[in-house]
């Protein structure tokens, strides 16, 4: 699935490709939770902070923690006996940043940027290789780990650096 959401710094837009993970919208269906978010439930970073799936003894929490997961709502974690266990998980994962530009400058490279906590990106610039002015200002964009696919006319993309979905963004070499 893809979102398109305002892009960091004010420029323009982001296109977002997420992972969905559709066991858990499940799992909280059942439970009758609906959206739980940080700020809703007011502790999700807590929680998020606990394995998935694995008891933890209470006693090893903070205080801050504990009292978290006495009040938490029924489906985001059990509490049985000396131990918590931590059941919600993210509903989606954000895999791919696009940020679409028609030549390669610092502002591009600093709006893909603010996704690299997150996820892997791309820069999609649309304006003709043979007109760019500087086709070295690319490499700024490859060794910040953003692949850049350069748009042609008719709109068909070729791929000038790309990028692994991997969090760590890695580049790879592209085939032409």
């Amino acid at each position: 699935m893809t979102v398109t959401v305002p892009a960091p710094d004010g420029f323009g837009k982001a296109d977002l490709q997420l992972d969905i993970h559709d066991a858990e919208h499940e799992r909280r269906r059942a439970a009758g939770l609906g959206v739980a978010t940080g700020h809703g439930f007011g502790g999700l970073d807590v929680l998020m902070t606990l394995p998935h799936g694995l008891p933890v003894p209470v006693a090893d929490l903070t205080d801050h923690q504990r009292a978290y997961v006495q009040r938490a709502p029924a489906g985001l974690c059990t509490v049985a006996g000396q131990n918590v266990t931590r059941h919600v998980t993210r509903p989606c994962r954000v895999t791919l940043a696009t940020v679409r530009t028609n030549s390669p400058t610092r502002m591009a490279l600093d709006a893909a940027s603010q996704f690299a906590p997150f996820c892997a990106r791309q820069v999609v610039i649309t304006r003709p290789l043979s007109r760019l002015a500087s086709p070295e200002q690319l490499l700024d964009f490859g060794f910040y780990g953003i692949g850049v696919i350069l748009q042609h006319p008719d709109g068909d993309p070729h791929s000038a650096l790309c990028v692994t979905p991997r969090k760590d963004s890695s580049l790879v070499a592209c085939e032409p």
